[in-house]
């Protein structure tokens, strides 16, 4: 509890040094909850649509091999809302750990700034996930096998490059992560740096 407590209130400290220990039980504390809430909402939004189906699926059990568009159709807005509720708890994990990655950085005597890139990115993605991803299930949905090439490749064409956008900020936020989570599991200045004491080892007074 007093871990938690200790990063509540620090929520907008941006201020000094925080050591490896507390920073990553923080971490933990806080993934460990964004899956609980996020499996606890996408429980009732995959029932919602396998509710959608039932109708479709209970006159003809064979209609989404012939039509695979209407379950998209159906699962669109499953998916429409999954990707805003990530969103909203990707911006929420960002608001619970940003002050904390700063003094983390700050530790190793490292400029908080080095964190801005990969937040930007974790709180666009979702967004333009958000954005894109139904329109790409509407195009899915409107995409039938069986149509002729000159027809369905118009209809592609725009979804491929959403996917080919949402591919390449993916890779740019995972390889920005990739080096910030080198720069948190360093270790942290031995006494003084400029922006505090050593927390490990505090001067006595």
């Amino acid at each position: 509890m007093n871990l938690v407590r200790q990063h509540v209130n620090g929520l907008f400290d941006f201020e000094g040094r925080e050591n490896r220990q507390p920073f990553w039980l923080w971490v933990l504390v806080t993934y460990a909850a964004q899956y609980i809430v996020g499996t606890l909402i996408s429980i009732p939004l995959m029932m919602a649509g396998f509710q959608n189906m039932q109708p479709i699926f209970g006159r003809d059990p064979k209609q989404f091999d012939r039509h695979p568009e209407m379950m998209m159709q159906a699962m669109e807005p499953v998916f429409r809302w999954g990707m805003i509720v990530n969103a909203i708890l990707m911006l929420a994990m960002v608001a619970l750990l940003a002050a904390a990655v700063v003094r983390r950085l700050h530790d190793s005597n490292r400029s908080g700034w080095w964190a801005s890139p990969v937040f930007a990115v974790q709180v666009a993605t979702p967004i333009l996930f958000a954005t894109v991803f139904p329109t790409m299930f509407g195009t899915f949905a409107k995409v039938r096998s069986n149509l002729p090439p000159a027809e369905s490749q118009p209809s592609w064409d725009p979804a491929m490059q959403s996917f080919t956008l949402l591919w390449s900020v993916g890779m740019l936020g995972f390889l920005l992560t990739i080096v910030l989570v080198i720069f948190l599991v360093l270790p942290g200045t031995v006494g003084p740096n400029r922006f505090g004491d050593d927390p490990l080892n505090p001067p006595f007074h």
